[in-house]
């Protein structure tokens, strides 16, 4: 009852005139006009391009959550979209990501450099009936930043020569008694890259 009364309570404040069609992005919770997509350049041990998500975001209509309703934002520009739902447990929709790109992207909404605009339409998922329809804008800046990306492990691995699938118990019957050790360092993405490869002898010939 308490969210269904707050959600009233934001619809009435976004928009006082019930006609319109006006919808709201927030951001935890307060009103969100402009937003800031951070690009990220990584330096270090592991280089690269990233981005900041935006997170935490919400929106809201002029139509208060209510049972079995669900709203579909969709970005003109990008064609990009998120279907989340806006029933009466909430104030307003489940929250989602934003983030640059273009097309469609998981639940995240793509964005754009600049003005953004965007349609809504809220369903109810029981009787697949529309209730209402309408548009919204969100200004989005830019901002670019370098940052440090390091191995979050390096780890250490010994085979016979040219058998990486030596099992290490079995490194005492490599032929020769030749062994290599590779090491190689794991980045917080998952990718990884081999630091040195060294052949080293177990025992005299």
């Amino acid at each position: 009852m308490a969210a269904a009364l707050l959600a009233f309570a934001l619809a009435q404040a976004i928009s006082p005139d019930p006609a319109s069609s006006q919808g709201q992005f927030l951001l935890n919770g307060q009103p969100l006009q402009q937003a800031t997509a951070t690009l990220v350049t990584y330096v270090g041990d592991c280089p690269g391009d990233g981005q900041d998500d935006i997170k935490g975001v919400s929106f809201l209509t002029p139509i208060a959550p209510a049972p079995y309703q669900r709203i579909v934002i969709r970005n003109t520009a990008t064609g990009g979209y998120t279907d989340r739902e806006y029933d009466e447990r909430r104030s307003s929709a489940e929250p989602f990501t934003m983030a640059l790109g273009s097309g469609h992207r998981g639940s995240a909404l793509t964005l754009i450099e600049g003005a953004n605009r965007f349609s809504y339409v809220v369903r109810n998922r029981s009787s697949d009936t529309e209730l209402g329809q309408g548009s919204a804008t969100l200004e989005v800046a830019v901002a670019r930043v370098t940052r440090s990306r390091n191995f979050s492990r390096i780890e250490e691995k010994r085979y016979c020569l040219g058998d990486r699938n030596t099992a290490s118990s079995a490194l005492d019957g490599c032929p020769d008694g030749l062994i290599t050790v590779e090491r190689k360092g794991y980045c917080p993405s998952g990718s990884s890259r081999i630091l040195t490869l060294e052949t080293v002898r177990l025992r005299p010939r």
